[in-house]
């Protein structure tokens, strides 16, 4: 069970303060958050810190051997590894990942694009810039826009040096900073839009359950918006402010509906029954545990209708490849065993 009420002990207190406060400083082991969407056929040059570490090519200047930039494969934003920085408090850290490369704009090698991830509050401490010929391009803490320890894309403007051999340097510099990552680092013609969200993105092209009649599927929510939320304190418990889907199946007098839920983010799941209104039409809900837990709601239907099952998640844009099970409704009695089978058919 998720705890999100404070003890009433004043030393318990202090230990989740304290716990927070450190949590912040070192991400989830997760890939929450993430929407990997580009191709390598956008990519005239591609670093993934696959390999060796530092990669071919690359140079690594280290001012603190202990803490300084290391291959990670617990929370890539694509592939199996990342490069990453872990924190430490009252010995400054300097350290330095960096390669050469020509700029050729001709062939659309005029973006430096890559995937980083940190702690904003910790960045005033301790933060990442990127230097272009030792002229600053990108500094993490002024322009980070997706929230602390969220992956996300940025994209590095390098028209300027057209025609340059440049080298590319990734500095993370402070003391007693966070944790940082960067990924997928990439010389192209810039990252592309994101897909288009998925059809069932919202009520209104909501996917009819029984005519899709699959009792299981998987869907990437990190695809979607976030178009709703539950009430806080209402049929989930919480409020839920993750990317979400939209399903709808239609119930019987009587019949009952099972639904559950499993991603590896914070997961909820609600059943309402007016799309108008969401929030105040709640009859269902669950968001009972974290990260890789299921959430499960069953629901009699009082009357005959429409009924539209929201895919959900607690945090703020969480999201994640969520599987979705749906045990076929039980009728009342006075429907048929066929009548049931024959909505999954």
């Amino acid at each position: 069970m998720r705890r999100r009420l404070l003890p009433l002990v004043i030393l318990a207190i202090l230990s989740l303060a304290v716990a927070a406060i450190a949590a912040d400083k070192v991400p989830p082991r997760t890939n929450d958050g993430r929407n990997v969407y580009r191709t390598e056929a956008v990519r005239a040059y591609m670093e993934g810190f696959e390999g060796a570490f530092p990669p071919a090519g690359w140079n690594q200047t280290i001012t603190n051997p202990s803490y300084t930039w290391i291959q990670d494969f617990a929370t890539p934003y694509e592939g199996a590894a990342a490069a990453y920085i872990p924190w430490q408090a009252g010995f400054p850290q300097y350290e330095v990942l960096s390669f050469d490369y020509l700029i050729d704009s001709a062939i659309n090698e005029d973006h430096l694009v890559f995937a980083t991830q940190g702690s904003l509050y910790w960045a005033v401490n301790a933060n990442l810039t990127v230097e272009v010929n030792g002229v600053e391009e990108y500094n993490f803490l002024n322009e980070f826009t997706a929230g602390n320890f969220i992956w996300d894309m940025v994209d590095v403007d390098l028209s300027a040096y057209d025609g340059q051999a440049v080298t590319i340097a990734f500095i993370y510099a402070g003391d007693d900073g966070a944790d940082h990552y960067i990924d997928a680092v990439s010389i192209d013609e810039g990252a592309p839009p994101p897909p288009p969200p998925p059809a069932n993105d919202t009520c209104e092209t909501a996917i009819d359950l029984q005519e899709q009649g699959l009792t299981e599927f998987t869907v990437d929510l990190c695809l979607a918006a976030n178009d709703y939320s539950a009430p806080s304190g209402g049929c989930t418990g919480y409020s839920s402010a993750g990317k979400d889907l939209v399903y709808k199946i239609h119930l019987g007098l009587g019949e009952t509906f099972t639904a559950s839920m499993q991603g590896t983010h914070d997961a909820a799941l609600w059943l309402v029954t007016d799309c108008a209104n969401t929030a105040g039409t709640c009859v269902a809900g669950a968001d009972d545990t974290v990260s890789q837990g299921y959430e499960t709601i069953t629901y009699v239907a009082p009357a005959a209708g429409w009924f539209y099952l929201i895919v959900d998640g607690y945090g703020t844009d969480s999201c994640s490849m969520t599987t979705v099970t749906i045990d076929a409704p039980v009728a009342n009695e006075d429907a048929s065993w066929s009548d049931v089978k024959s909505m999954y058919r």
